[in-house]
């Protein structure tokens, strides 16, 4: 399947892996550092609020900065940020917790940058009736990465801790500077990539269509899912499984199952399966949700983690592939840049995610245990109402598509 792609989209998702690769330094273990200072579900909460916010704001610094920089090196400029920002939180030791809103917003804005040029070439790039091909190559290399870097982390951290006279804060420093160096090699990968020139005065869709504001909504929704997904797993399994080296197991057996599973049916999937797969997610996750709420045990934990790791690329795989259909057909009746397009979407969805967040907040503030046992199923239940939504928007596309062609 490789010598289909181009030499373009080679090069990307070669940039991609490597980012993989460092990328749980940034998102898994930032938070695994924190609750070591302090174990509380509201520092992380407080650092991913910050993230999220920050992502934004660099996805708006990316839109200010596109019209005089290249794609390919803001883009590397994300990567390398994004290793700096979690070196300087293990450096701060056990002071860190104490600034997790402002680590979290330095972290978010480099993401932004990231996510923001990584987006806008990915959906140039693999325009076509092959996307869902590119995007399934691309998740099943980004999942080979997942299930490599949270074990090899994951376990370098425990073992370091358990059995070497390594301090645990100098492995976390370790692992910290092996990131940054692969995410530099990655954003040089795409350092000399050319984009088109962005010169729009408006950062936001000012006059959205119909289909637009369904995809707007979607994103809210699929915030607020994703916000209590950024940390609720994982408290559960430092909770209920161990430290870093189960968190590392735990995320790379998933990631093993999830990547197995999308390259099995990366053929098969069609423009209207969208919606049918992330009713299987749902349907996994939520039988998941409930065996952990009644067991309350490791094996429950277990249980819950296998059972949302088979479908986990069903997910992102199913909403990427469709929000790009979205842009490119809104695209077509528009003049509106294509960044502009994942800007707004990025507002909406991270909009979301600090709702996500917020809520979690408040309920575990007022009733801590009910949401370690319960808001597993919540955060699964919160995700029902995007099964209409991604059926309403395969419907419309499959519908303009049918349009076209006559």
């Amino acid at each position: 399947m490789l010598r289909e792609l181009s030499l373009s989209q080679k090069r990307l998702l070669t940039s991609f892996f490597l980012f993989s690769l460092a990328s749980p330094m940034a998102s898994i273990y930032s938070n695994t550092f924190l609750w070591r200072q302090d174990k509380d579900p509201i520092t992380l909460a407080v650092f991913n609020i910050g993230t999220y916010l920050g992502v934004t704001l660099g996805f708006f610094l990316n839109a200010f900065l596109l019209r005089f920089l290249q794609s390919g090196r803001l883009y590397a400029l994300g990567c390398v940020l994004q290793g700096l920002v979690p070196l300087v939180l293990v450096l701060l030791g056990a002071q860190a917790n104490l600034f997790a809103f402002p680590l979290g917003l330095a972290l978010g804005c480099s993401m932004g940058l990231f996510w923001g040029n990584r987006n806008t070439l990915t959906s140039k790039t693999s325009q076509g009736p092959n996307r869902y091909r590119f995007v399934s190559i691309e998740t099943s290399i980004v999942m080979i990465a997942s299930v490599i870097a949270p074990l090899v982390v994951g376990w370098f951290l425990a073992l370091s801790a358990s059995f070497t006279a390594l301090p645990i804060e100098q492995a976390y420093v370790i692992t910290s500077v092996l990131g940054l160096l692969l995410l530099t090699i990655s954003g040089l990968l795409l350092w000399s990539v050319e984009s088109e020139p962005f010169v729009t005065k408006h950062f936001w869709v000012k006059h959205p269509s119909a289909l637009w504001k369904t995809q707007r909504l979607l994103e809210v929704i699929n915030g607020i899912s994703d916000g209590l997904s950024s940390v609720l797993p994982l408290v559960v399994i430092l909770l209920f499984l161990g430290q870093e080296s189960a968190v590392g197991t735990v995320k790379g057996l998933a990631a093993l199952l999830s990547g197995s599973v999308i390259y099995a049916i990366r053929n098969y999937v069609k423009h209207h399966h969208h919606a049918s797969l992330f009713g299987i997610w749902i349907l996994f996750n939520l039988v998941g949700a409930v065996l952990f709420a009644v067991f309350q045990s490791p094996v429950g934990a277990l249980i819950f983690f296998v059972l949302s790791g088979i479908v986990a690329s069903f997910r992102w795989s199913s909403f990427t592939s469709v929000m790009y259909e979205v842009v490119d057909q809104e695209m077509r009746s528009s003049n509106i840049h294509r960044f502009v397009y994942l800007l707004d979407r990025e507002c909406f969805l991270n909009l979301g995610r600090i709702v996500g967040l917020g809520i979690l907040m408040l309920v575990y503030t007022t009733y801590p245990s009910i949401l370690v046992q319960y808001g597993l199923i919540l955060m699964t239940l919160t995700a029902i109402p995007l099964l209409l939504l991604l059926q309403s928007i395969t419907k419309r596309l499959g519908e303009t598509e049918m349009e076209r062609a006559i």
